[in-house]
Order: C-alpha cells, then sequence, then structure tokens
C-alpha cells in the first residue's frame, strides 16, 4: 500500500530533480569552468527546459555556489566514518586510511580537483567565496591534525604547505589527467585495484620509502 500523498510525490521529484541539475551543472562547470558554462547547456544535459533551472536557482552564480556546496557536503560525507570504527587502531594506521579515503574520493570524484583549478586560475569573487567558506576552514582542521601527526612523528618533516599540497596533488592528478594515462599506459586508473594500488604507493613514499645513497 503506498501510504505517500501527491504533495509528498511531488517533492520527492523535485528534489531528485534538483539533485540531478547541481551534479550535472557539477560536472560541465569542472570542465568549462563558470563561463564558458551555459544554463541552456546544463538544462540539456538533464533534459530539462531551463526555464526549470530558473524555477530551482535564481541565477547561474546561484547555482554553480550550491553546486559547490553539494561538493564539499559530498566530500565530507563519504570521508567521515563512523564512530569508533577506528578505536582498535593504532593512530598511524588511521592515519593511512585516511589517506586512502582520500584517494578513494580523488578517484570517485575527479570534478573536484577540476573545479579547484578552474577557479584558482582565473580568480575572482567566486573563488574568495569558496576558499573563505570551505577550502580554509578545511586547511586550519587539517593543520592541527598534521600538527598532532608531527608531534608523535608519525608525518614528514616537511614544510606545512608544501607536504600538504604534495598530498594533494599526488591524491588527485592520475584521476584528473586519467585520458593522459589511458593514452600513455593503456590503463584505467579509476578501476579499484588500481586505486588501492595508487593510496599504497603514496602510503610507502609518505612513511615507508628508503634510499639508498652508498
Amino acid at each position: 500500500m503506498n501510504l505517500e500523498t501527491p504533495v509528498n510525490q511531488r517533492e520527492k521529484q523535485r528534489l531528485k530533480t534538483r539533485g540531478e541539475i547541481l551534479d550535472a551543472a557539477l560536472n560541465i562547470f569542472a570542465e568549462k569552468g563558470f563561463d564558458a558554462t551555459s544554463v541552456r547547456e546544463i538544462a540539456g544535459s538533464v533534459g530539462v527546459n531551463h526555464g526549470l533551472i530558473r524555477h530551482h536557482f535564481t541565477n547561474k552564480e546561484e547555482l554553480w555556489k550550491e553546486a559547490v556546496a553539494l561538493l564539499f557536503g559530498r566530500m565530507e560525507a563519504e570521508l567521515a566514518i563512523e564512530p569508533g570504527s577506528e578505536d582498535h587502531l593504532s593512530e598511524f594506521d588511521r592515519l593511512k586510511n585516511g589517506i586512502r579515503r582520500y584517494v578513494r574520493y580523488c578517484a570517485r570524484h575527479p570534478e573536484h580537483a577540476r573545479i579547484m583549478v578552474q577557479q584558482s586560475i582565473h580568480g575572482s569573487e567566486r573563488f574568495k567565496w569558496m576558499v573563505e567558506k570551505f577550502i580554509a576552514p578545511l586547511h586550519r582542521a587539517g593543520q592541527v591534525s598534521r600538527e598532532k601527526y608531527a608531534s608523535q612523528r608519525l608525518w614528514p618533516a616537511i614544510n606545512e604547505i608544501s607536504i600538504t599540497y604534495i598530498l594533494v596533488a599526488a591524491s588527485q592528478m592520475p584521476f584528473v589527467l586519467a585520458q593522459e594515462i589511458q593514452e600513455i599506459y593503456g590503463l584505467e586508473p579509476t578501476e579499484p585495484e588500481w586505486v588501492e594500488r595508487h593510496a599504497d604507493a603514496i602510503i610507502a613514499l609518505f612513511f615507508e620509502h628508503s634510499v639508498n645513497t652508498d
């Protein structure tokens, strides 16, 4: 027996359509940038009239901001773990698991890095908004964690900014440049097995790699 009222069904459909619009907008903004993206193009990719997008979002600027908010909200949700689920692990193993989760996220969502690069290259009030609202708070929170790991000698003793961007770039770039890897090496870097090997490689490079200088 279906207990949903017509109002509830309409609301579910409205939220579904809104989510599809945001997903499409995020991918197109990441690929083409804000200025080169049109609302009509986003509507066409979802299969709706562009007027419907205007119904959900006041203008392209609002649509972009909502898409970016979705991006960071999704990242937070996908990187989260169940409370207490890693209590049995050492601090070092929890650190390595955090890196693995981040690499997997980057593999699933290359649009995240792409939209960051797009905005950083061009700079704008939108970019400043994104930095202030999402990126800077993440960096501040990450710094607290890194300082804790460094005090326990679990983190490389390297310049804070450098080590942050080395880790971010190492985690993101194979998936941002997936087509290049496909052309050169004939493999798909988003295959789960390859993603895990890449995460292991980053961990080995950061924490386990040694060089024979003899």
